[in-house]
């Protein structure tokens, strides 16, 4: 059932009293584990303060919510948030002692985080361009949020084998990209009737799936019978004994894919017989109680010209929604960062010039929807007096990265440095990144694959090798090629291991490459393709020659 206000306030009550009886020492640091993990609360690399995670279904975020994560920020977290890969806000330096404010805080304002980690279904995605989307069948956002309410207090959430992953798919990009999650929602109409196609099984981590097709059709209505039916099937058979095998892509891989279809398909069965009419009747109560807020100002055409640098702004952050006359604006945060005071100002643009709506995205960035084209050039000169007007958002230049070993006790390399290094390289040389069109780098600090660097256009993963002195040093594995929508692929590896500094003249003599030997109008993904990884192979070793 829908969670009421009621439920989750308890839930607070309830969680508090184990934080409290933890700081009195009755929780041993092992039994507390699992309790702060169900509420998004991980231990940090020095073990003595916390990282908050915040779930942000479909990335929705409203005015009034981000100037509640800026107060918190200023008050808990050294005036910083940082936006994660999955859509979500991750706090830093959170004292234990106020994370139950924190809590009662966005709780105010409609934001809960349980279910933000452990082996719980995590934050719902969903394109952050859904309902704005010109051949989109239907916006998928209110699907996401009645998946994401279905599952807060589901029985089997929480007790899961491992973390469990769903995406909704909307643009063609896949911007979402819903093939790397445990279920994946493509909305499309046949015969006039509302549904999705379903893939499921995929994940990445050190050895990466991409999710297969299991259902061709399911009606929009039966969205929460597929859900449950899948989370049932991983719940029953998914590994409990090997951690390192518990996702669902391992479940995918033991019983092969038909058997995997058709168990499935027998679990939808008994879903059907068992509750369905119950949960097409919650969904039902789900939609109809979804609202989002208005635009604020009537729709208006884009200015035919821009002065420079506004016009390079405007045609790489600027997005056309299919309702004329209004735009989306992408804010590029290097990084994925940005500071409390930023986040307020953004918030102040989403009120005064869109509909007090922001989105979070996939790409460790801000989208700010319903933006008439005549207030367009007044956006980009307010995120000028903030330092948030670089343009090329999604292009090589805007790198996503892990928060690596500044912050994550799993990573073995510092991959938000290695971030900042490869913008530097590639924003001092002579390429222009608007040329290269959406190129996506993407850099994962462990083999775990935060970073998502499977499915970059160059994906890194760092890792630490001894040289010939012995001493342990940072290198990196070099992925190429990975991409998602109708062309999904995982990336080809590049041959050998390379040192830190010499990474980021390696991505920009690739980069190069491709500008100077691709054909007209070929994604960098059909680029690797046609030449191989061999020849971009001999690149890349010849680039790092050359700095050593």
């Amino acid at each position: 059932m829908r969670p009421t206000p009621a439920q989750l306030r308890s839930a607070i009550e309830a969680h508090g009293s184990r934080v409290e009886r933890f700081r009195r020492g009755e929780f041993s640091g092992v039994e507390f584990t699992p309790i702060r993990l169900g509420y998004g609360l991980y231990y940090q690399l020095d073990h003595t303060s916390y990282m908050q995670r915040i779930k942000l279904p479909g990335g929705l975020l409203t005015a009034d919510q981000a100037d509640t994560i800026a107060g918190i920020a200023d008050d808990f977290a050294r005036g910083v948030a940082h936006v994660t890969t999955r859509q979500d806000i991750q706090l830093h330096w959170i004292p234990l002692e106020r994370v139950i404010e924190t809590y009662e805080r966005l709780h105010a304002v409609g934001i809960t985080t349980r279910g933000a980690c452990a082996d719980s279904i995590r934050n719902v995605t969903a394109c952050y361009h859904a309902g704005a989307v010109p051949d989109e069948p239907f916006d998928v956002t209110p699907y996401c949020y009645a998946v994401h309410e279905y599952s807060l207090f589901h029985p089997l959430n929480l007790t899961l084998p491992r973390k469990f992953k769903i995406a909704f798919a909307s643009c063609a990009a896949d911007c979402v990209q819903s093939r790397i999650n445990d279920i994946a929602f493509f909305p499309r109409r046949v015969d006039g009737r509302d549904g999705f196609r379903v893939f499921a099984g995929g994940g990445l981590g050190s050895q990466p799936y991409l999710a297969m097709l299991v259902k061709d059709f399911v009606p929009a209505d039966d969205v929460l019978l597929i859900t449950e039916a899948i989370v049932r099937l991983q719940h029953r058979s998914g590994e409990r004994k090997n951690r390192k095998k518990a996702r669902m892509k391992f479940l995918m891989k033991r019983l092969g894919e038909d058997r995997f279809t058709a168990e499935i398909d027998a679990e939808l069965a008994r879903v059907t017989a068992e509750c369905g009419n119950d949960l097409r009747g919650e969904l039902k109560e789900s939609l109809a109680a979804f609202r989002l807020p208005a635009p604020q100002h009537p729709p208006a055409p884009l200015p035919a010209s821009a002065a420079a640098p506004a016009a390079h702004w405007q045609r790489t952050n600027v997005w056309q929604q299919k309702q004329a006359g209004y735009y989306g604006v992408t804010v590029q945060l290097p990084l994925g960062d940005l500071s409390s005071g930023q986040l307020r100002a953004v918030a102040q643009l989403a009120r005064d010039h869109g509909s007090g709506l922001l989105r979070t995205s996939n790409d460790q960035n801000l989208f700010i929807p319903w933006v008439p084209g005549n207030r367009v050039t007044s956006v980009f000169q307010s995120l000028q007096s903030v330092r948030l007007a670089e343009p090329d958002a999604m292009h090589i230049t805007d790198v996503t990265s892990c928060p690596g070993a500044d912050y994550c006790s799993l990573a073995v390399s510092r991959s938000m440095g290695m971030a900042a290094a490869i913008r530097r390289e590639l924003l001092n040389g002579n390429g222009d990144a608007e040329t290269l069109g959406v190129f996506r780098i993407k850099i994962s600090g462990c083999p775990n694959s935060c970073g998502q660097h499977h499915v970059g256009d160059i994906g890194l993963t760092g890792l630490v090798l001894k040289g010939q002195d012995g001493e342990e040093k940072t290198h990196y594995s070099i992925l190429v090629g990975g991409s998602l929508g109708e062309e999904a692929a995982l990336g080809q590896r590049l041959t050998g291991r390379f040192p830190e500094s010499e990474v980021p003249a390696v991505i920009a003599a690739l980069a190069d490459h491709y500008r100077s030997q691709r054909l007209s109008g070929e994604p960098f993904h059909a680029f690797v393709r046609r030449v191989g990884s061999k020849e971009l192979s001999n690149v890349a070793r010849g680039a790092a020659t050359a700095v050593s």
